[in-house]
């Protein structure tokens, strides 16, 4: 008995060891290169445990699995065979035991002998979410939080030359709480809600290392966290900034940032240990090295007065004709690499190496009225040009944290390529990668980075462990070129009593670690808005034409049917039009654990602009994708075209949402959970061109005999005017010409929005229930096409009810549903031209893409409507220049693009399909 109660207080002291030595703090270190950075991202071994050990000879009996690359636990068990694809069919379910076991990993790292004399810090990149941390079997702490961290001095526990070994504990958020955890209610835990089984990701509670971790080498004189930044530009000069700590025989880690428990202070002077101010009596020297291509372009040095003790520097200096960084569409990407050189009578001692772009990133208030106490500046200017902000929402790129460096690319590209110039990071998602922010700087996306608070009251939160990663996150992030502004979350009261630590704690660390942004408390705020109506786009511009920038807007569809095979029993894709019904969720199981937001106020509207493309009674699966995601085209093209014409009212827009984290049957999306384009990328796309022509459309529902007013909007973001010409030609069903105009313009200097109107036209009365398509070609002084843009406009039977069309045309309306017709797809069918497509090349390329350029020729004698090109035969994702476009009668369109396989295919048939909606599909194999 006495030896049981031993152990009883044995265990007990352990225990109580282990609570007290917590390690979560604010200070980020600053990535080294060459021998004094060790990465310690690959060879992890994993075993999980049903309770948390007291003892790491606990797990000398377990099976270990190979982890293959930092994510959850989740893909690290499918990877090593142990569990299914985890997002196809009900596969979520045999993951449900994973958030309620304990996870321990394991890996050995070995540091040059010949380094010594050295601090060595080691830092954990992202650990969700509660971790311990042994080390050659000590004991060294626990951490909390997903974003940084832990940060650990090791020189006394680590062995030189040596195997070290590692080994991490880790709990999921919720373990303890597993009944009374809530996504949207996270209580005490800093986790975003997306992977806490939130809206749109029920069935997944993500645990594990899901990023890796490093050891910094480090001298006992130091360099830490520099932020270098531009001030100025002006002329032919750039004025830039350098502030940095420089530690002399100590480390970041022996101070507070804020004495939370202290209070003796003078004058608002906390009293610091005289020894802190003993003066260095070495020399030193801060040097910075600029080099762009390979090319030194500029060195700057800087003499040291510095005490034994932490220290601040704080510099500027004056770059000649520098090269700058501009987003997407308005320029280059010039990077420098910069080395920050720490000397010593000449030789370096410390050294940090940072990308790093020359811009300014400037807001102004936009030139409509303010309506509230709280009100942002939303006009961007970056290097001293204005512009209207073509930006999207981003969603992580996979909801359980897959993220490795191509996945970024290849989805950034995609944003590139669609004239993306921002990111918003939502705040129920992740405060984002270091490749995520490479692949930004690179393509030349800004990034609005939301904090992870999102649609909660943060009152129960630990506040000491919210400001570390608050912190954290600052210092990870102020030196990346392309962030622009930081915010505090989604759609929270950032005013309200629970809120009011963390967004002080949020404002406090801004101001004192980096000013340089804008900073928002929320989203939406401050004259940005959030809304998801379901009414005729066109009403855009009447009812938000005050509103200074579009945080968040967009309409459901359902992606490609090819990829819906491989995560839902093909058995299901019965009784589509049955969505409304009660019973329609307990018969398709799959179906609705992959549909997102399936809500009576959801489906709806998705369906009824489906109804307006083609007969949503008993649809295919293969039909309501595509007639729900051209019905969705037609809404973001309107959408986009009417509050780009409001500028300089409203500066930006942020479509909802670019890529769905996981493969689903249906959201709203621009890019599917493979990372596959939808319709309404394209769509979005065609608006977000440089210099883009809109039919600036009254309605899209009409009566036969209404009067058609045609008036033409040309947004510029191009920073010259030019005269061009404008040309509308308006259909019938059958593309028999009814009308057709043709005016110069003169299309003023960017960013602008320049009008033309035209005569009126009147809709024959003979168009009843019927599409009128129209066509709106800019054209340049040589007869090129600058940019067009199509409609079809309807004529349909609630119009001719009086009273449906008085409320329809006096306030925004519930969008119809045509369960009669008029269908235009059907119509278009009727209708018939001939296409003519050969392929020119199709290489491979480095990075193991497929690009390709294509040839494509309306050969008929009528436009060919909605011409789209696929990829069938094996597991894809690509991009195209255009996708479900206008082919003029004889009209020739070359067409660039770029595959990535899913799957190898080297024993595979693959090939295009070419067609439109009223031509035969052409059939091109790739090889």
């Amino acid at each position: 008995m006495h030896k049981y109660i031993l152990n009883c207080f044995l265990l007990i002291v352990a225990l109580n060891a282990y609570a007290q030595k917590t390690l979560w703090q604010p200070y980020f270190i600053t990535p080294r290169s060459g021998d004094n950075h060790l990465e310690i991202s690959d060879n992890w071994q994993l075993t999980h445990t049903d309770k948390p050990i007291d003892n790491l000879s606990t797990l000398s009996n377990n099976e270990w699995i190979n982890v293959k690359r930092p994510s959850s636990v989740h893909w690290a068990l499918h990877w090593a065979g142990t569990l299914p694809y985890p997002y196809a069919g009900n596969n979520a379910e045999k993951y449900e035991w994973v958030e309620k076991s304990i996870w321990y990993y394991k890996n050995t790292f070995t540091l040059n002998d010949e380094i010594d004399n050295n601090y060595h810090f080691l830092h954990f990149k992202g650990i969700d979410y509660f971790a311990k941390i042994w080390l050659n079997g000590e004991y060294l702490g626990e951490h909390e939080g997903m974003f940084g961290g832990p940060t650990i001095e090791i020189s006394k526990y680590v062995k030189k030359g040596i195997a070290n070994e590692l080994v991490v504990e880790v709990k999921s958020a919720n373990y303890l709480e597993q009944e009374s955890y809530k996504s949207r209610e996270p209580g005490k835990h800093i986790k975003p809600w997306v992977f806490s089984g939130g809206s749109g990701a029920e069935p997944w509670f993500t645990v594990g290392m899901w990023q890796g971790a490093r050891v910094e080498t480090v001298p006992k004189i130091h360099l830490e966290r520099p932020f270098l930044y531009t001030e100025s530009l002006s002329g032919s000069t750039a004025e830039l900034r350098i502030k940095s700590e420089i530690f002399v025989n100590t480390h970041a880690l022996e101070y507070e940032m804020h004495p939370w428990e202290k209070s003796a202070h003078l004058g608002g002077t906390f009293f610091y240990d005289k020894s802190e101010y003993n003066h260095y009596d070495g020399k030193l020297v801060l040097d910075l090295d600029f080099e762009l291509k390979g090319n030194n372009v500029h060195h700057e040095s800087f003499e040291l007065d510095l005490f034994e003790a932490r220290n601040w520097i704080d510099e500027h200096f004056t770059i000649q004709n520098p090269k700058l960084w501009w987003p997407n569409g308005m320029g280059d990407q010039e990077m420098y690499d910069v080395t920050i050189s720490l000397k010593s009578e000449g030789k370096v001692i410390d050294k940090i190496e940072i990308p790093f772009g020359i811009r300014t990133i400037e807001n102004e208030y936009t030139k409509g009225p303010q309506f509230g106490d709280v009100w942002n500046p939303w006009q961007f200017v970056v290097n001293g040009k204005k512009l209207f902000v073509k930006g999207v929402n981003w969603m992580p790129a996979d909801l359980l944290l897959d993220l490795p460096r191509e996945k970024y690319e290849w989805i950034l590209g995609l944003a590139k390529e669609a004239g993306i110039q921002m990111v918003r990071i939502w705040g129920a998602g992740l405060s984002e990668t270091e490749e995520f922010y490479d692949v930004c700087d690179s393509l030349g996306i800004m990034v609005w980075q939301d904090f992870p608070i999102a649609n909660f009251s943060t009152a129960e939160w630990p506040m000491k462990v919210w400001e570390a990663q608050v912190a954290q996150t600052i210092f990870r992030l102020r030196n990346r070129t392309s962030l622009a502004l930081y915010n505090g979350g989604n759609e929270f009261n950032a005013y309200g009593f629970g809120n009011t630590a963390s967004i002080g704690i949020l404002e406090r660390n801004l101001e004192t670690f980096d000013p340089t942004r804008l900073f928002t408390r929320t989203s939406p705020d401050g004259g940005s808005i959030h809304t998801y109506p379901d009414m005729d786009p066109v009403w855009y511009k009447e009812r938000y034409k005050w509103v200074a920038y579009v945080a968040e807007t967009g309409m459901h569809s359902i992606p490609e049917a090819k990829g819906l095979y491989e995560i839902v029993n093909p058995a299901e894709f019965q009784n589509l039009g049955n969505m409304y019904s009660d019973e329609f969720a307990s018969t398709h199981p799959e179906f609705i654990q992959h549909f997102v937001e399936f809500s009576p106020g959801r489906v709806p509207r998705m369906l009824s602009r489906a109804s307006h493309i083609d007969d949503m009674k008993n649809p295919t699966i293969e039909s309501i994708a595509e007639a729900s995601q051209i019905g969705s085209g037609e809404f973001y093209q309107i959408m986009s075209e009417k509050i780009q014409s409001n500028y300089p009212v409203t500066a930006g827009l942020m479509p909802w949402v670019f890529k769905r984290p996981w493969p689903i049957v249906a959201a709203i999306h621009l890019v599917d959970g493979n990372g596959q384009p939808s319709a309404p990328y394209y769509f979005l796309k065609r608006t977000y061109e440089p210099i883009h022509v809109a039919l600036d459309i009254e309605w899209l529902l009409w009566e036969a005999s209404d009067v058609f007013p045609v008036k033409i909007n040309v947004m510029n973001a191009e920073n010259k005017a030019q005269l061009a010409q404008v040309e509308v030609k308006i259909y019938n069903e059958k593309f028999d010409l009814l009308w057709q105009k043709e005016k110069k313009i003169e299309i003023t200097k960017g960013p602008s929005v320049s009008s033309q109107s035209f005569d009126d036209f009147t809709i024959p009365s003979e168009l009843k229930n019927q599409y009128f398509p129209v066509c709106v070609e800019l054209k340049n002084e040589s007869g090129e096409i600058i940019s067009r843009s199509v409609y079809w406009p309807r004529t349909i039977p609630q119009m001719e009810d009086k009273e449906f069309k008085t409320k329809y045309k006096s306030q925004p309306t519930e969008w119809p549903n045509l369960e009669n017709g008029p269908w235009l797809k059907p119509i278009i069918n009727n209708t018939k031209t001939s296409i003519k497509a050969d392929l020119v090349t199709c290489n491979k390329t480095p990075e193991g893409y497929i690009n390709f350029e294509m040839k494509i020729k309306n050969t008929g004698k009528i436009p060919a409507f909605m011409c789209s090109i696929d990829i069938k035969g094996a597991k894809r994702t690509f991009v195209t220049d255009d996708n479900y476009f206008w082919l003029a009668a004889g009209e020739e369109k070359i067409i660039n693009g770029k595959i990535n396989w899913r799957e190898p295919v080297e024993k595979k048939s693959t090939h295009f399909i070419v067609n439109a909606w009223n031509t035969k599909s052409i059939k091109l194999e790739i090889k």
